[in-house]
């Protein structure tokens, strides 16, 4: 290797994930990049990340499409410091690093080995024959995931990946193909999507009524995924609290001015929730653990996740140590990662290693709701809108902010009691709330 080349590694997103999903490049080849642009997003089950350049010049080569999904640490580019733009720049895919030859492919084998030749005229978008009965289709762990969750069975698709390898995107050429029953397990076709479609021409129908497909994002598929596995996993309660907001609401009020004006943005009433939850936790620890088959982990901090409502669907960065903050410490964390999740600059670490959740509905006019607990948590919080209500104070009627916070748990760890007295002391902590715990 030169000394004016850099390989682009698919980078590693996180302790325990494999593989990412290249969504897009932002460069093409042939053209200039510059060390810490952004030169491609990436998308993993936790994350959806800009990945900058590793250095200056021109992406000459670049290995793996959009949509692929592709191992951490293998080669997806090359950028090269002395390149003429455009004079060697071409889409070319890199043989799997993980596929020894054997002896019989030896010449082959070494026909890949000289400098980047033939290698060039492989048509990516060609698909391969279908398997020989009893030959094993090529393909990654994800797409053989994907394959059995739709009942696809992989020696009937067609790979178009290098060598015949059946990618993510065959998959799903697979499941859109209008008769898709040659690549099933044993499905007939109507259990394609779960529900009976007619096709006339190039207009699909569902009971009469036109419909337009559209594929998932892969966030929201991997949402769903995570969704449905946490429903079937925990058996899922909720109480609900009123709590009266007027103390937090003086509190909040005094404060505001000169918060804006020393941080540069607004104190929401976020962190004055998450602050009482993390002071209740600590009551309460049977809300932060996990649960391994028969046994409890318990957990020695307080990571609370708080869910940003994006684009693409709905991610929840970390407060790691949640416990050693102030509100006005949870206030500068909250800003920092809802900011860079919308802007796509999260780091995977910042969307892992939660203990507790909560969410915030009541921003969008929510009074109540239900939300489902992420897994492998066994408790999250859900914030109402906070309504201004007669009440009676003192058998006296007036008018005081009220919410609507409700906790959801899993029944296997948490009783029916435990739920309520949590809900019970985060309560008192906000009714209660003093100049102290800013």
């Amino acid at each position: 290797m030169q000394n004016d080349t850099t390989e682009v590694l698919m980078p590693l997103m996180g302790e325990g994930i494999t593989e990412a999903t290249l969504v897009k490049w932002l460069k093409q080849p042939g053209e200039q990049v510059r060390q810490e642009e952004p030169l491609l997003e990436v998308s993993t089950d936790k994350v959806d990340t800009e990945i900058p350049a590793p250095a200056s010049g021109v992406l000459t080569e670049v290995f793996v499409r959009d949509g692929d999904t592709v191992a951490v640490n293998k080669v997806i580019a090359v950028i090269r410091s002395g390149a003429a733009t455009g004079s060697t720049a071409r889409s070319t895919p890199k043989p799997e690093a993980a596929a020894v030859p054997t002896k019989a492919a030896a010449p082959a084998a070494q026909a890949a080995a000289v400098p980047k030749v033939a290698t060039a005229a492989v048509a990516p978008s060609a698909a391969a024959p279908l398997v020989t009965s009893g030959e094993k289709p090529r393909s990654s762990p994800l797409v053989r995931k994907m394959a059995r969750a739709e009942s696809i069975d992989l020696t009937q698709v067609p790979g178009t990946g290098l060598h015949g390898r059946i990618t993510k995107r065959d998959v799903e050429a697979a499941l859109a193909s209008p008769v898709p029953a040659t690549a099933r397990a044993g499905v007939s076709s109507p259990a394609v999507s779960g529900l009976v479609t007619k096709r006339d021409g190039d207009r699909e129908t569902l009971e009469g009524v036109p419909v337009r497909r559209e594929r998932m994002s892969k966030m929201r598929t991997l949402i769903a995924e995570h969704m449905v596995r946490s429903v079937r996993t925990s058996p899922h309660v909720t109480t609900i609290f009123e709590i009266d907001m007027h103390q937090v609401t003086q509190v909040r009020a005094k404060a505001q001015a000169a918060f804006k004006a020393r941080e540069g943005f607004g104190l929401t009433y976020t962190p004055f929730f998450v602050h009482a939850a993390v002071q209740a936790i600590k009551r309460f620890p049977i809300v932060n653990v996990s649960v391994d088959g028969d046994d409890i982990l318990w957990k020695d901090q307080i990571n609370i996740g708080v869910a940003v409502a994006i684009e693409q669907g709905l991610i929840v960065p970390v407060i790691r140590d949640a416990g050693t903050l102030n509100v006005f410490g949870i206030a500068r964390r909250i800003n920092d990662l809802a900011t860079r999740a919308r802007s796509k600059k999260l780091l995977p670490d910042e969307v892992q290693g939660g203990t507790f959740s909560i969410t915030n509905p009541g921003m969008f006019g929510s009074l109540v709701s239900s939300p489902i607990i992420n897994q492998p948590q066994v408790a999250i919080l859900s914030i109402g809108a906070i309504i201004k209500r007669p009440v009676v104070i003192n058998d006296l009627i007036g008018v005081r902010p009220l919410v609507q916070i409700g906790l959801t748990f899993d029944h296997r760890v948490v009783d029916g009691e435990g739920g309520a007295r949590y809900l019970a002391y985060l309560k008192e902590v906000l009714e209660n709330f003093d100049d102290s715990g800013l």
